[in-house]
């Protein structure tokens, strides 16, 4: 670090490159590190963290050794960045799960069906709306299948009213279907 502080020194035109570069990257690593958090993956959000902390104290110390104007608005620009880039960041790897719900007044079994089709897991549970009875598919997926599962929604039933939620935890198995058995198998077990 010494190093890279002395040549900084030597060409002060890069400071402010480097102090906006340093807090892209540490706020980034912060927004991606507080939705691991709400999230509740607290090993990766431990690791980012510390991760955070150290292109933290890098990028301050580079602003408070000798403090310009320069340097101070180049630690806000790239904390402003900072934050843009980790919300991208975030889309992008798509971590955790949501849970889809699709509301319907006339076509949930064509609903239900599509997205069986397509092999999710759907829930279906009949409800009543302001204007009658209506019927609920739950689906459960991951994060980055949320779009294609609203797609398949919308595609059965374009008014279809559709909420996309984040989900913290999950418990749950897929288990094959049950299967009808035959033969000797089908002779119930007397005690």
């Amino acid at each position: 670090m010494h190093y890279v502080t002395e040549w900084l020194d030597a060409y002060p035109i890069f400071w402010p490159i480097f102090i906006i570069l340093a807090r892209i990257a540490d706020v980034s690593l912060g927004t991606v590190r507080t939705i691991c958090v709400v999230r509740g993956a607290r090993w990766t959000a431990a690791w980012l963290g510390f991760m955070e902390v150290i292109v933290w104290i890098t990028a301050v110390s580079g602003v408070l050794i000798e403090p310009t104007l320069v340097k101070v608005v180049a630690y806000g620009v790239g904390f402003a960045l900072g934050n843009a880039c980790g919300v991208w960041m975030e889309s992008g790897l798509a971590m955790g799960q949501q849970r889809v719900v699709a509301i319907s007044k006339h076509y949930s079994q064509a609903i239900a069906m599509a997205l069986r089709m397509a092999d999710y897991t759907v829930t279906e549970v009949p409800a009543r709306g302001q204007q009658g009875k209506v019927a609920m598919c739950f689906v459960v997926a991951q994060r980055k299948c949320a779009n294609q599962i609203v797609d398949i929604i919308t595609g059965a039933d374009e008014d279809a009213v559709v909420v996309v939620e984040d989900v913290r935890r999950t418990v749950m198995s897929r288990r094959p279907a049950a299967t009808t058995l035959t033969g000797w198998r089908s002779v119930p077990k007397k005690k």
